[in-house]
């Protein structure tokens, strides 16, 4: 009976390894999926970004000339897509939720910006100039008050991209290491009390 108590101890922790090892491994499979996301959702923001000086300058230049009571030429911009962040909205969850819901705001500013200067776009010319000049400033407006937002969002993204696993789980580390310990001590202890009894 005595004999049997370590082995017992021993068989339950190696049944809480096994489960313990599943649930790690599944969740640092999520924690991939969501550095890969992070990832791609930063190398989309910064393209965006990137254009906004020259767009801005643009939006300013056509402000001043509807004030002019001027007209202007703009070609159609057909709206464009996020391709990345299309792809992954059903991933956004893997950031966590106060990353999660900073990406939701950016992209929704930026859906807003693109509605925007699409309708400016394709309507300027039969839209009035007060019209034209109160939908471009809605526009260099969803630059402004988001762009600093967006920087910090993409290092933000960065950074979680580029965290490491066991960093970013402390708690659950400690945890599964804790477990690993006690059932290899048990499974020694059981081994030496069966070289003992023979």
């Amino acid at each position: 009976m005595e004999g049997t108590a370590p082995a017992f101890i021993a068989f339950t922790a190696a049944i809480l390894v096994g489960f313990t090892s599943h649930f790690v491994a599944e969740d640092y499979r999520r924690f991939r999926d969501g550095q890969a996301v992070a990832a791609a959702l930063a190398g989309e923001l910064r393209s965006i970004i990137s254009v906004l000086p020259d767009l801005f300058n643009s939006l300013i230049a056509i402000k001043n000339i509807t004030e002019s009571q001027q007209g202007f030429f703009l070609p159609e911009f057909p709206a464009p897509t996020s391709p990345m962040f299309e792809a992954n909205a059903s991933k956004i969850g893997l950031l966590g939720p106060e990353l999660a819901g900073d990406v939701a705001f950016i992209y929704d500013q930026i859906r807003a910006f693109k509605t925007s200067f699409h309708l400016l776009s394709k309507h300027h010319d039969e839209m009035p100039l007060p019209s034209i000049s109160a939908l471009v400033g809605r526009c260099i407006r969803l630059i402004e008050t988001n762009e600093v937002g967006a920087g910090a969002l993409i290092e933000n993204l960065k950074a979680s991209s580029d965290s490491g696993y066991l960093m970013s789980r402390p708690i659950w580390t400690a945890f599964f290491v804790g477990i690993t310990v006690i059932s290899l001590s048990s499974l020694f202890g059981a081994a030496y009390r069966v070289l003992l009894v023979s």
